[in-house]
């Protein structure tokens, strides 16, 4: 079990769902058919084996990531509409 889908039911009792890794669409179809039917506080949570180290990225400096690609996210904007 790499992937697990949770969701509280009608009467508050708590479900899950259990996937493999190399069922992630599987997994997404669970989340949305339970948002659909109306099941409340659906999430999904996942350890896969293949992921290596944190998620995000390790380093950027002079807003160049390790491999040499330019790196400009920034979330400041979020909320407040696109930077101009």
């Amino acid at each position: 079990m790499s992937i697990v889908v949770f969701w509280l039911e009608a009467d508050g009792t708590a479900a899950r769902m259990e996937f493999a890794q190399s069922d992630l669409s599987a997994a997404l179809r669970a989340c949305e058919d339970r948002r659909s039917a109306g099941m409340r506080h659906v999430c999904i949570s996942s350890e896969m084996d293949a992921s290596v180290g944190k998620s995000g990225v390790a380093s950027v400096e002079g807003g160049r990531l390790p491999d040499g690609q330019v790196y400009d996210f920034d979330k400041s904007h979020r909320g407040a509409g696109p930077r101009s």
